[in-house]
C-alpha cells in the first residue's frame, strides 16, 4: 500500500511539474493581452498593462461599449488566432514582441513590454502602449508596399475611367 502511494503521488509531481510553464514571459505576457482584448476582458488587460496602456483601454472601451453582445465575444474568442513570431529584448528592462493576429484587432503588430518588480520583489512583464503609438500607426495606414519594394502613399481617389 505505501509503495502505490508513493508512486501515485511521484505521478502527480511529474504531471504537475510538466503542466507548468512560463506565465511570466513576455510572449506570454503578449498573448494573453491579445487574447483580453479580443474578449472585451478590460480587467486583464490593465493588470498587465502600463499606465499608459490603461489610458488607451480607457478609450478602446468607450468606443466598443456596446458594440458587442455576450454571444458575439463568444464567437470571437472562438476564432481568434494569435501567433507570435519573434521577441527581441532590445535591453534588460524592454522586449519587444512580433506578433499577427486573425482577424486584425491593432493597427500594428509589434508590442513593447516594460519589465517591473512588484511588492514582491519579483520581476513582471507589463505592456507598453502609447496613444502616441496609435497615431503614428495611423499615418502609416496610408502607406502602402509598391511592386518596386518602396513605399509610396495611397492615393486619396480614384480617376474616372476615360
Amino acid at each position: 500500500m505505501k509503495h502505490l502511494l508513493k508512486y501515485t503521488m511521484l505521478l502527480l509531481f511529474l504531471c504537475g511539474l510538466m503542466a507548468c510553464k512560463d506565465s511570466g514571459s513576455p510572449k506570454s505576457i503578449a498573448t494573453l493581452f491579445l487574447i483580453s482584448l479580443n474578449k472585451n476582458d478590460m480587467v486583464t488587460a490593465r493588470n498587465i498593462s502600463t499606465k499608459n496602456t490603461q489610458d488607451v483601454l480607457k478609450i478602446w472601451e468607450k468606443l466598443a461599449e456596446g458594440q458587442f453582445t455576450e454571444e458575439q465575444l463568444n464567437q470571437r474568442a472562438e476564432n481568434f488566432k494569435v501567433e507570435v513570431s519573434r521577441v527581441r529584448q532590445s535591453s534588460d528592462s524592454v522586449a519587444w514582441v512580433q506578433f499577427k493576429t486573425l482577424p486584425r484587432i491593432l493597427p500594428f503588430e509589434e508590442l513593447r513590454l516594460l519589465k517591473f518588480t512588484d511588492k514582491t520583489g519579483r520581476d513582471r512583464w507589463k505592456v507598453d502602449i502609447s496613444t502616441l503609438d496609435l497615431l503614428e500607426s495611423d499615418s502609416n495606414a496610408d502607406i502602402a508596399p509598391a511592386n518596386d519594394g518602396q513605399f509610396h502613399p495611397e492615393p486619396d481617389s480614384t480617376a474616372a475611367p476615360e
